[in-house]
């Protein structure tokens, strides 16, 4: 009788006016949104692309080490001047295929992270080209396929079963259905199943065109991974239009009107999908305060520097010079010479004599230098609290609640699938600064800021760095994201598995008459 019922609950839904015009709308939301992803993100592959270039040559044009702590590069080599910005190596977060269908967090958190040897490596350079100059792109770029999934096909979802019930029992058909020898659980199973399965035809046409899309992107390798994370977004995003589909079925159990369940529906729908979860998302938002949080770390940071250079006059006292660096000390014919020990400390000096006081200056130099890596992380320490603990733990508490609705837990697992997760990012951040730690290490063994290389790259004292170290990124293996995902994931069974019992239990009791 299940199946009889299957089939009736299949064929009324996909003659139903509702089910055209929200699949119509999906379909070409998707359609939409896919192409211009796609262009969007083909335009960032090429931006990843030519910088990944750009850092591979960086290594080869560095000429003294202290370029890696400026950001900046002087040479007044062959008596040509040279500046250059942005010099330091910059760590490459690789686009993901998978952004065209989840977004996640990958746009507002960006993917190239300058490693310099003063900071600890927190936050991202934005690459994100021609979106801001394209109002066409910019406005399709608000939002992805999840979002179609979570409004247009989570309203058919509600909608179409919030007067399964109901309808019927107007009608006078539930009764008569109920006199033959199904039983009420077996006449629920057979509606969800039709139900269900209504809502995979447009989940199935909207990952068809997600596929067409990302096969026809320039740029993407859609690997093994790729496909098996299409697979689980596809199942993830039934399971969602589920949930939705059982809160309208939950409805129909509870009203006797079908006017009644659809207005109940549309409230319910606005509620847990549209209202609670950006509500929290606002009173939850990380960088709301950030202005205030970074005053106050820099304010912390701060008296850290000014203990530093208290410590390196002491250093420079005790040898008798004024000054730190104490560039009194270094012979030099007419050149440039360039002084900044500000965030980013800064020397560079060319034409540089080798006497007996270049070498007491490279003493104290590689002394202060090493001393002011230990304020760096000092520094850092007392910035972490105001500009990465405090937006991390507001960032897991929205996760945690946006878990409690069926909207927020599917943003969440279908982000980690598609690997556009706030966690991944801060797995990447941890890769940059494990990157940053190798690259000071390879710097002592060189002796690098004791040697007159650091400052100056006169003829026969260019840095060489063709071995110094490279960033690699490790993305998330499949089975890491799933594991990732299933807080949320396990919130949408549970959902799904509650609302079904709660189904049973009202229906049980329903007056057909």
């Amino acid at each position: 009788m299940i199946s009889v019922v299957f089939k009736k609950e299949l064929l009324s839904h996909l003659l139903s006016r509702q089910f055209a015009i929200c699949t119509a709308l999906a379909v070409l939301l998707m359609s939409t949104n896919g192409l211009v992803s796609s262009q969007n993100w083909s335009l960032k592959k090429a931006s990843y692309q030519a910088k990944k270039a750009v850092e591979v040559q960086k290594p080869r044009d560095i000429t003294y080490y202290g370029v890696l702590a400026a950001d900046t590069q002087r040479s007044d080599r062959d008596k040509q001047g040279i500046y250059k910005t942005q010099v330091a190596p910059r760590a490459l977060r690789a686009p993901r295929p998978l952004e065209l269908f989840a977004q996640g967090d990958e746009a507002r958190l960006g993917q190239a992270v300058p490693v310099l040897l003063f900071e600890v490596p927190y936050l991202a350079e934005q690459v994100d080209p021609l979106t801001a100059d394209n109002h066409f792109l910019a406005l399709f770029n608000t939002y992805d396929m999840v979002y179609v999934f979570q409004l247009v096909l989570g309203l058919l979802a509600i909608l179409m079963a919030s007067e399964t019930i109901s309808s019927e029992k107007e009608a006078g058909t539930l009764r008569l259905t109920l006199t033959t020898n199904i039983s009420r659980a077996q006449l629920l199973a057979g509606k969800l199943l039709g139900g269900v399965t209504t809502l995979a035809i447009p989940t199935a046409l909207g990952f068809i065109i997600l596929m067409i899309i990302l096969l026809g992107t320039d740029g993407a390798d859609v690997s093994l991974a790729a496909w098996w994370g299409m697979g689980v977004l596809f199942l993830l995003s039934l399971l969602y239009l589920t949930v939705l589909y059982l809160i309208g079925l939950v409805v129909s159990c509870a009203t006797g009107r079908s006017a009644t369940s659809l207005v109940y529906a549309l409230f319910l729908w606005a509620l847990l999908v549209v209202v609670l979860p950006n509500t929290i998302a606002a009173l939850l938002n990380e960088r709301a305060n950030m202005n205030e949080k970074n005053d106050q770390a820099d304010a912390h940071a701060a008296q850290v520097w000014d203990e530093l250079e208290q410590n390196l006059q002491d250093l420079v006292r005790t040898h008798g010079q004024r000054r730190y660096p104490p560039i009194e000390l270094v012979e030099r014919k007419t050149g440039r010479m360039m002084i900044d020990f500000g965030s980013k400390p800064e020397l560079y000096m060319n034409n540089i004599a080798d006497t007996p006081g270049l070498a007491t200056f490279q003493d104290i130099f590689r002394s202060g230098e090493l001393l002011r890596l230990q304020y760096a992380q000092r520094a850092w320490n007392a910035q972490a609290p105001f500009v990465e603990t405090f937006p991390r733990r507001l960032a897991r508490q929205n996760a945690q609640l946006q878990r409690l609705f069926p909207a927020g837990a599917y943003a969440q697992a279908a982000s980690a699938i598609a690997g556009t997760s706030q966690e991944e990012f801060y797995g990447f951040i941890e890769q940059v600064r494990d990157y940053r730690r190798q690259l000071l290490g390879y710097l002592k063994d060189r002796d690098a800021f004791g040697s007159r290389t650091y400052f100056n790259d006169d003829s026969g004292w260019e840095a060489n760095l063709s071995d110094m170290p490279r960033f690699q990124e490790q993305q998330a293996t499949s089975y890491q994201r799933l594991r990732q995902s299933l807080p949320a994931l396990a919130g949408l069974l549970l959902y799904a598995a509650g609302l079904f019992v709660l189904a049973n239990r009202l229906f049980a009791r329903y007056n057909a008459a």
